[in-house]
């Protein structure tokens, strides 16, 4: 997450002594189709389509996923019919693939979503790609060899600019459990990856992210050191996918970050996760004005 201080004041003592049996009664919510759509520069739109499942059954791609939608994107007067497939770099790799739409800075991008009888809609813009000044690895006292990607940021004039943060290693295939199984398939976000100009408008500063993880890969990631967790090494190639967005997919991911910040803890206040599908939908449609940068090992 981008490295800042957090004073935490705990204050606990009215609640010791004070014991009752709370039974609570977990429900299953109303089924809702999920889409995680987006469409970057330069490349051509992904959608995933799914049902949400209780909170507390074991994900089940076979019932959760939907493989008869239609799904089209429209932009400038064509109309792309994306067909289902495979991408390994998707976060669910089975999804909606577009086929001649290429996305370009500053166009509006149309999505609709025929599922379940129903009919989802949505509109996003690509903003103009803004490029890192530089990037670099950097050790986090008092630790030498373990530390965070470092970037600067000359952030353009005007008001309304939102950006989100992506990154990963270089992909690998390790034999885990008696498997095959391929590390860093695809950028993940960091901790608070998406942020907007409200306090940083036409500024040029420094600013950091810890290692995201990809849940896909959770049960390795628990095999890992605890003290390295989050941390990037000296000789890690660091690959940096950093995306302007727009307002609506901002709020979005911000809502969504929220929500996993305050997941399990009782005393924080409820977070509405703010989508910008219409028709009762869950989800985001995503344009993306994407930049790469590569921070090389550090010898």
């Amino acid at each position: 997450m981008k490295k800042y201080i957090l004073i935490i004041i705990t204050s606990l003592s009215v609640l010791i002594g004070c014991t009752e049996d709370i039974n609570l009664k977990v429900t299953a919510g109303a089924g809702k189709i999920v889409i995680e759509g987006s469409i970057e520069n330069g490349k051509k739109a992904q959608v995933i389509v799914t049902r949400n499942s209780a909170l507390t059954s074991p994900v089940d791609f076979s019932k959760i996923l939907v493989t008869d939608a239609k799904v089209y994107v429209s932009s400038a007067g064509i109309t792309d019919t994306l067909a289902f497939g495979i991408d390994s770099t998707a976060s669910i790799p089975f999804l909606y693939l577009g086929k001649k739409i290429i996305g370009a800075p500053g166009q509006t991008y149309n999505l609709t979503v025929i599922a379940d009888g129903k009919t989802f809609t949505s509109i996003t813009t690509i903003p103009t790609p803004v490029k890192l000044d530089s990037v670099w690895w950097k050790a986090d006292p008092p630790h030498d060899t373990l530390g965070f990607a470092w970037a600067h940021l000359s952030e353009p004039a005007g008001i309304g600019n939102a950006y989100r943060w992506y990154a990963k290693l270089p992909a690998k295939h390790i034999t885990f459990n008696g498997k095959d199984l391929l590390l860093n398939r695809r950028f993940v976000p960091a901790d608070g990856a998406s942020f907007n100009d409200k306090f940083i408008d036409g500024k040029s500063f420094d600013f950091s992210y810890d290692r995201g993880y990809d849940p896909t890969e959770a049960s390795y990631t628990q095999t890992l050191p605890k003290n390295t967790l989050g941390y990037y090494k000296p000789t890690d190639t660091i690959y940096i996918k950093f995306c302007a967005i727009d307002n609506a997919t901002y709020t979005f991911y911000s809502t969504y970050e929220a929500e996993l910040g305050t997941n399990g803890n009782p005393f924080a206040s409820p977070v509405s996760i703010l989508s910008n599908i219409n028709g009762g939908a869950l989800g985001v449609w995503a344009g993306f004005g994407a930049t790469y940068d590569t921070i090389y090992p550090h010898h």
